[in-house]
Formats: structure tokens, C-alpha cells, sequence
């Protein structure tokens, strides 16, 4: 056992002493060891000034580090000044707009502890919903999306210096997805000096070009991001708009927002976002906006009466029966069916007939007859439309060249609203007024009741089986009657599907009045 233990001494010792002979003598060069470490010699003496790197002691200028000069910022430093001086004169134009919907709901309410018997409970609430809007006409029109305001029962808009005012929507073109507000002055006040901005030529717009998206996104107002074009004509599905895709930030809140180039003109509207996963509602990369000259086309007929010019070939379509599937033989109700070609049009001299079914449409598949409509809609003068269709159980494809034509079949006008108000209460045989502050002090209403009176019912009339002159009408379907142009704007709007609810008084008494679609 000591006999072991003395050979193992003895082979460190002589292991020892050839390391060091070789250390100190054989190996000459400025490896870091073992002994090194021992002597506590730094490490940095080696990788410092003691063993230069080799990029600064090479006299190649291919390995030769250069410092970074910082001091030449001056391009830099005026693009910089450039977007910041950029932004402050586009934010003043943009908006927040800030909606309101009255939402009816019915709840049973249980009259027993087990909840057998009970009533009905009308109840009501207010949704609020939020977007943007951008100022283009010193008389305070805003554009802003359809799908913002759309079906809203009030709109407050927030400048940018933090005033609020009502507006009140002017008109839309849901298809292009485009609505024209205009700010409401106070009563007995007037609108501030506003900022609008002008519209630029998005047809002249080129991918990799610099933009910027102001917006209300989640409601931080004034929000600005940047980015470039990323592409154009991108579709949201098959039957929708081209847009122009952005990788400018863009979120739920943007929508009717801004889209500048670095002029300050609006080459867009913002209206989307691209969401890759099913239930992601946040930024991706990928945003979309409507481009700015078919918005201008849309602001102009809506508020300067120009015509606005759409795709048109001449054929009248309708959507797909069960029963009128099932006899053609198709496998679906998808399509759209041709009820009637306008003579002389393209659709004719192409050779398209009553009862042919459009199935695909430029090599995609129709869905409805609303999708084919916007297709065709969306197409230019002298673009061709390639359609694939079954006539008699036979599939056939022809090509139809669109031609231009004034359309005013899209367009959603308050005016028409009113206008149609109007008609349906002559075609109920009444005529209305509003209350003066006499007949309400007569009447013992205060201003906060909403009322109008009934000023005439025609004899022979369907009115004449119910009403009277003198009776107030105060709600139609929980919308308070205010005036007598709310009258008309509910009229006008009113569901065509469902009977609606008009809500009367009489000496005190309350009314139910119900109208068929």
C-alpha cells in the first residue's frame, strides 16, 4: 500500500516539473494557462495591450475597424424635424368620433319562486362605440367608414383641442364602406376655425412609399404611427374593394382614420386589419385602407350631388332559391341568378340570357347576387368581366366588357331618408308639428318629455282608424320623437321585416299603434 502511494507521489512531481520545464522553456508563446492563472496574471493582458487584436494591427483595409463618425446627422436630423413638423399639421384634421346605440331588450320577469308564471320587462341600454373621422371641407363634413356609424342613434365628435359637438350623418355607400358626417353647430353658437385636409391621387400612389396613420385607436386619441405602402389591391374576400396594405399600426379605433402621405394629403381611409388567427383583434403587420379616389367619388356624390360612376354591364340578378337550386341541379344556393338583361347593354351583346346562373366570376367563386353586383360595380370602363354561368344544366363561360354608368342605387342619403319619411306619413294620412313652448306649458309637458303633435288625419284614411288630431306621438320603437325631422328620419329607416311600435298620447292616456312592414 505505501509502496502504491510513493509511485503516485513520485509521478505527480515528475508531472509537475515537465509542465514548467515546457511553460518556461519549450513553449514560448503568449498562451493563456493554467499557470497563468496561478501567478494571477489578468486575463486582459493577453487579449489587451500585451496581444493587440488583429483588425487594428492588420494595415489591411479590409480588416481595418473605422470608428462611426456621429457627428454627420444632419440628413437624419432633418427628416426627423420633416415627419415631426408633418404630423402637427395633419393631427389638427383628424377626430374622434364617439357613438351611441339604444339597445331594446325583453326579459321575463318570474312572478313565483319557481318561475312559472311572469312578464314581460322592456328594458333599454346604450352601447357605445368608438372610431375616427378625418375634417376635409371648412363647413365640418368628415369622412369617416360606414361600419362606424352606422345604425347609431348619436354621434359626438372630439377636435383637437378637446371640444365635442354633435353631428349628424349626411350619407353613406356601404359597398365602398365610406360615410360623409358634417359637425353641428351649437345652439345659438357656431363651429371653430377647423383644419380640413385634401384628398391626393391614390392612383398615383407606389408600393414602398412613406405614409402615416392617425386614429383613435382603443380611444387614445391622436395616436400616429408610421410605415410604408406594402402592397396594392389586396381584398379582404372574394367580392370585396381593393385596398392598399399598410404596415403602419393599426388597431380597433383607427377605422375611418387617415392615411397621408408625406404631403399631407389623404391617399386612404383607413378601414382594417388583417388577423391571421381566428379570434386576434390586434395588429399583425397588416393593415388595410380604402383608397382616396374612391372615397373622393363617394364625398362628392354625397354631398355635391355629382354622379358617382360604377361598373355596368346590364343585368339584373337575384340569390339562389332552395327549390330553384334543387331544379337546375346545382349542389348549393351559391351564385346569382340572371332575372332580366337590359336590351342593348353589354351583358346582351355577349350573349347572356334571363335564368343563367353566374357561379364564378373573373376565375372566382360567386357567392350571392350581392357580391356579383359589387363586382361588377367595381369594375373600370373597358375591363372585362369573365364569367363562368350553367345555362339549362350546361356550364358555359363568356367574357362581358364593362362600360361606365352613373349609379345611384348605393348611395344611403339622409335626405332620401327624410324624403321617405315624408312619404310614408302622407301614405298614413297624418300631418305633424312641433310643440311650442305654449302648447307644451298648455299641456303641462316639460322640454325633456320628447313630443310632437299630430296636426291633421285625413279622412278615409288608415290613420283615421286610429288617431286624432291633437294626440302626441312621443316614440317609435323606443326611439324618442323629438321633432318632427326625427319623425321623418325614424319613418324613413324604419325595418321592413318587422312591425313597428308607435307610441301615442291622448288626454293622458298611452297609445300603442302598430304599423305593418
Amino acid at each position: 500500500m505505501a509502496r502504491s502511494l510513493f509511485h503516485l507521489i513520485s509521478l505527480a512531481v515528475i508531472g509537475g516539473l515537465s509542465a514548467l520545464i515546457y511553460s518556461e522553456i519549450i513553449d514560448t508563446g503568449k498562451r493563456y494557462d493554467v499557470f497563468d492563472l496561478l501567478k494571477k496574471r489578468p486575463l486582459t493582458a493577453v487579449i489587451g495591450a500585451e496581444n493587440p487584436i488583429i483588425a487594428q494591427g492588420d494595415p489591411s483595409p479590409l480588416l481595418r475597424a473605422e470608428p462611426l463618425d456621429l457627428n454627420n446627422l444632419g440628413i437624419l436630423a432633418d427628416m426627423n424635424r420633416a415627419l415631426s413638423d408633418l404630423t402637427e399639421a395633419v393631427v389638427p384634421s383628424v377626430v374622434s368620433i364617439d357613438t351611441t346605440t339604444n339597445v331594446n331588450v325583453t326579459r321575463v320577469v318570474p312572478t313565483d319562486p319557481f318561475g312559472l308564471f311572469g312578464y314581460r320587462q322592456d328594458q333599454s341600454y346604450e352601447a357605445p362605440g368608438l372610431g375616427s373621422g378625418v375634417i376635409v371641407t371648412n363647413q365640418g363634413h368628415i369622412v369617416t367608414n360606414h361600419h362606424v356609424v352606422a345604425g347609431v342613434d348619436a354621434i359626438r365628435v372630439t377636435l383637437h383641442d378637446g371640444s365635442q359637438y354633435e353631428a349628424e350623418w349626411i350619407g353613406s355607400d356601404p359597398n365602398v364602406d365610406v360615410a360623409v358626417l358634417q359637425l353641428k353647430a351649437p345652439e345659438g353658437g357656431q363651429l371653430p376655425v377647423i383644419r380640413p385636409l385634401s384628398f391626393g391621387d391614390s392612383d398615383s400612389v407606389r408600393v414602398g412609399e412613406m405614409v402615416l396613420a392617425v386614429g383613435n385607436p382603443f380611444g387614445l386619441s391622436e395616436t400616429v404611427t408610421q410605415g410604408i405602402i406594402s402592397a396594392k389591391q389586396r381584398e379582404l374576400s372574394d367580392g370585396s374593394n381593393d385596398y392598399f396594405q399598410v404596415d403602419a399600426v393599426i388597431n380597433p379605433g383607427n377605422s375611418g382614420g387617415p392615411l397621408v402621405n408625406i404631403r399631407g394629403e389623404i391617399i386612404g381611409i383607413n378601414v382594417a386589419i388583417f388577423t391571421g388567427q381566428q379570434d386576434v383583434r390586434v395588429w399583425q403587420g397588416i393593415g388595410l385602407a380604402i383608397p382616396a379616389n374612391e372615397v373622393k367619388e363617394v364625398f362628392e356624390a354625397i354631398v355635391l350631388g355629382r354622379p358617382l360612376i360604377r361598373g355596368y354591364i346590364g343585368v339584373e340578378v337575384e340569390n339562389i332559391s332552395r327549390n330553384y337550386a334543387i331544379a337546375l341541379g346545382l349542389t348549393s344556393t351559391q351564385g346569382a341568378l340572371i332575372t332580366n338583361v337590359v336590351s342593348d347593354s353589354p351583358a346582351e351583346e355577349a350573349g347572356l340570357k334571363p335564368g343563367d346562373v353566374i357561379l364564378m366570376f373573373d376565375g372566382k367563386p360567386a357567392k350571392n347576387a350581392e357580391e356579383v353586383l359589387a363586382r361588377i360595380q367595381s369594375k373600370k370602363a373597358g375591363e372585362v368581366a369573365n364569367l363562368s354561368f350553367v345555362r339549362k344544366g350546361e356550364p358555359m363561360e363568356i367574357a362581358v366588357q364593362a362600360i361606365a354608368k352613373s349609379d345611384t342605387n348605393t348611395l344611403k342619403l339622409k335626405s332620401d331618408i327624410a324624403a321617405n319619411g315624408q312619404s310614408i306619413a302622407e301614405a298614413l294620412g297624418i300631418s305633424v308639428g312641433n310643440l311650442s313652448p305654449e302648447q307644451r306649458i298648455a299641456l303641462g309637458l316639460p322640454e325633456t318629455t320628447a313630443a310632437i303633435v299630430i296636426t291633421g288625419v285625413k279622412a278615409d284614411s288608415q290613420a283615421a282608424k286610429r288617431f286624432q288630431t291633437g294626440d302626441l306621438i312621443h316614440r317609435i320603437n323606443q326611439a324618442p320623437v323629438t321633432d318632427v325631422a326625427t319623425f321623418y328620419d325614424l319613418l324613413g329607416s324604419l325595418p321592413q321585416d318587422k312591425t313597428t311600435v308607435m307610441v301615442l298620447s291622448r288626454d293622458g292616456t298611452l297609445i300603442r299603434a302598430f304599423l305593418n312592414p
